[in-house]
């Protein structure tokens, strides 16, 4: 075959053309320090680059669902830790009170220290985390527990209300239209801005307690890992009950009755120390969820490195080996230029111009 002037030009030309892709590529594979900087240059890198990046998008979002459930978790256990500092300081009151050295006075004083712990309760009851009510199970937006008076209630819905009156609890009938005595008959009902016994004696505001609880019954979890979800809330429905508030109230009265024996005050103590029980159950539920978070939490770390080391690997670029490909590449881009120099000789047209 014979081999003319225009196919030298034209195979020169392609080489150089060619050379010059191989020298861009190296360009911008240095400039992003990466393997492929197009889809279309090496599509099974470019698939698992996909893949590990949607992974660590999960990571990303798993790690901020950790961080919110350590803020609930923690804010539980601070407020459970206050608890159980009540209740200890009760029980210590509680000793102290069934004392028979103690006069009225001094009754009264551990009365109305008492009366501030029971209002301290009502607020760690209602602790919340960014607005949102940690006790009261997936209805974030209300406080589990209030503290009302008789003009409060009109116009409410009593069905979650309970007053304590008379070292009773009296729950609300829907049917009957009044509140009525565990385990008795006795009721109280709403007249106006009062509360009245059965017999129509209006009771005193001091003489009762009535508590809004209504703590809901809904977890509220999220979710770490793909399918794991933790429950990050706490059940107060054993806790903040009703008996809770009541026992503090009836230990009230009975310290402010200078008719109440040494005897009686100390019956309170086996109540206070029931529900530090309760306490001591419920924090322990508690920290054994904060334990398996924190152990969630170090497997995403560990996860999300290898994920990022199998990312570098697929994609990143070795810089020294490619700065050594690309000044093999431009010395021979420049020895084929060189060569196509020779070949490509003037010819008589080109002195005939």
């Amino acid at each position: 075959m014979r081999v003319t002037q225009g196919m030298m030009m034209t195979n020169s030309l392609r080489y150089s053309q060619s050379s010059y892709q191989r020298l861009s590529t190296l360009y911008d594979q240095i400039s992003a320090q990466k393997k492929i900087t197009r889809f279309s240059q090496d599509p099974v890198v470019a698939a698992k680059s996909m893949q590990h990046r949607q992974s660590l998008a999960q990571m990303e979002q798993y790690k901020r669902n950790v961080n919110e459930a350590q803020s609930w978790l923690n804010q539980g256990d601070t407020s459970l830790k206050e608890v159980s500092s009540i209740l200890k300081r009760v029980r210590e009151l509680a000793i102290t009170g069934s004392t028979d050295g103690y006069g009225e006075e001094e009754r009264k004083n551990i009365a109305h220290e008492l009366e501030e712990l029971r209002n301290h309760l009502i607020t760690v009851a209602n602790s919340n985390v960014n607005g949102k009510y940690i006790f009261n199970g997936s209805d974030t937006d209300n406080p589990p527990v209030q503290e009302l008076s008789p003009s409060k209630l009109n116009g409410e819905k009593l069905d979650n209300v309970k007053i304590t009156y008379g070292g009773q609890i009296y729950d609300y009938d829907a049917d009957a239209g009044h509140f009525v005595a565990r385990g008795g008959e006795d009721t109280l009902v709403l007249n106006g801005e009062a509360i009245e016994t059965g017999t129509g004696d209006v009771v005193a505001e001091k003489d009762m307690l009535i508590m809004r609880i209504s703590t809901n019954q809904k977890d509220v979890s999220f979710e770490l890992q793909k399918g794991v979800e933790i429950q990050v809330n706490t059940d107060a429905r054993k806790l903040f009950s009703d008996e809770l508030y009541s026992d503090f109230f009836m230990f009230e009265q009975a310290l402010l009755d200078p008719e109440t024996s040494a005897e009686d005050l100390g019956e309170f103590i086996s109540k206070i120390d029931a529900h530090l029980r309760n306490a001591a159950d419920v924090h322990g539920q508690l920290g054994a969820r904060m334990n398996r978070v924190d152990l969630m939490e170090d497997r995403l770390g560990q996860q999300e490195y290898f994920v990022k080391e199998t990312k570098s690997m697929n994609e990143d670029l070795d810089v020294s080996e490619a700065i050594m490909k690309l000044l093999v590449a431009e010395g021979v881009h420049n020895a084929a230029l060189a060569v196509t120099a020779r070949i490509i000789q003037p010819s008589l047209l080109d002195f005939l111009r």
